[in-house]
């Protein structure tokens, strides 16, 4: 008898089919959530939600993707209130983007971003980005040629933008949380805008045209303290950034000559990058040192030096690291005198290094970091010249000069 009965306690574990099955009609991917301050209500939450067809060889011409807004005073109703217009059952799982209203990050965010970490409906791992001089519910609805979803098109532009360029601080949600949370660090988070007219950016004839009525471009970065947003930095500021967090690939374009009404350049490729932090609290300020060490090709050569000589080789690491060092410097300086607030983790790493001391200072950080002397060294190796060592740069120089001798 005990053995018939255990044969059924296991069969009922085995044997209890899909209980919890959704049919896939039934259901829409949402991939884009904007977030913004509501007219009548405290917060308006926009979702993009995929119609899956017409992202498929076999689509029929309709729109690939649909955004439908409501209002109310708490993100995790709005959340389940979406088919007040939409008819299938949203699943959130799938969300590559979060967009957030400048507005409304100037207020802090915590009050809707622990509804986001403690939900199981929402990974943790989509792009939180802050919308300057536009609506956020107008990012997801700007369309696109080459990505018929708005929030995939700017996950994906994220992503390549971060390898190829450097203009993205990579900041998903745990990233954000860490940083607020974390004793020596301040969040950061990406920050783009609408280029043109949003309005028209919303129709498909948008595709349609060579240049596009609107497109969505990266501005940079947001700084926050806490989390509040205080200010942004630009493109350049932001890659500066990222040098302190091992920056993934870049281009540079560095003065080789020191002429204001001709200035040449010599182009570099980024490959490689590490950084190291070392913090020490010493004569009543701290003292930070910044050491980069980088690996690059040379890609292209306005100045005409002759690139097979060694000596023109260390010539040109040598502009480079002090183009690289003084870029550095300078964002740094303008986060201490703009923004008072420590995103380069420097308080984290003093954590690490000089744990009593950091104790000391910990609750007066930021005041510290605005004070802190900073030092930034760099290394650079330029590995490779492309596909030609000597640039016909050089010889024509060299012709110029021959032709002079002789005349």
């Amino acid at each position: 008898m005990i053995y018939k009965l255990l044969f059924l306690l296991m069969s009922c574990l085995v044997l209890t089919g899909c209980w919890d099955k959704v049919e896939l009609n039934d259901i829409t991917l949402a991939t884009g959530i904007a977030i913004e301050k509501g007219e009548k209500a405290k917060y308006k939450l926009t979702v993009e939600s995929l119609n899956s067809p017409e992202l498929t060889k076999d689509a029929t011409g309709n729109t690939p993707a649909t955004t439908f807004s409501v209002e109310g005073n708490s993100v995790s109703e709005l959340a389940d209130k979406m088919n007040v217009g939409l008819t299938r059952r949203l699943i959130y799982s799938h969300t590559r983007l979060l967009v957030i209203d400048e507005a409304l990050a100037s207020e802090g965010l915590l009050s809707f971003l622990d509804f986001l970490e403690r939900s199981g409906e929402f990974r943790n791992d989509f792009n939180i980005m802050i919308v300057k001089d536009a609506k956020a519910s107008d990012v997801l609805k700007v369309t696109y040629p080459f990505q018929k979803s708005p929030s995939l098109k700017i996950h994906t532009q994220a992503d390549t933008m971060l390898h190829e360029w450097g203009g993205d601080p990579k900041v998903r949600l745990t990233d954000f949380i860490e940083a607020i949370i974390s004793d020596g660090k301040e969040p950061i988070a990406a920050a783009i805008t609408i280029q043109g007219d949003p309005k028209k950016g919303q129709s498909i004839e948008n595709n349609q045209k060579l240049d596009l009525d609107a497109l969505v471009v990266f501005y940079g970065s947001a700084v926050f303290h806490n989390d509040t947003f205080v200010g942004y930095l630009n493109l350049e500021d932001t890659r500066n950034y990222l040098w302190t967090q091992d920056l993934y690939h870049t281009s540079l374009s560095v003065p080789c000559n020191k002429s204001k009404e001709n200035p040449l350049f010599i182009d570099v490729r980024v490959l490689h990058s590490s950084s190291r932090q070392e913090v020490e609290y010493k004569h009543e300020r701290p003292y930070i040192k910044v050491r980069i060490v980088s690996e690059a090709r040379l890609q292209g050569v306005q100045c005409g030096d002759d690139i097979t000589k060694i000596d023109t080789i260390k010539k040109y690491e040598r502009f480079t690291e002090d183009y690289i060092k003084s870029e550095i410097a300078r964002t740094i300086r303008k986060v201490q005198e703009e923004y008072g607030v420590d995103i380069f983790g420097f308080g984290e790493t003093m954590n690490r290094q000089h744990y009593d001391e950091f104790q000391k200072v910990k609750e007066t950080w930021n005041e510290e970091f605005k004070r802190a002397e900073i030092e930034v060294e760099v290394d650079m190796y330029l590995r490779r010249s492309g596909i030609r060592n000597r640039s016909f740069i050089t010889d024509l120089n060299e012709l110029k000069e021959k032709q002079q001798e002789d005349e």
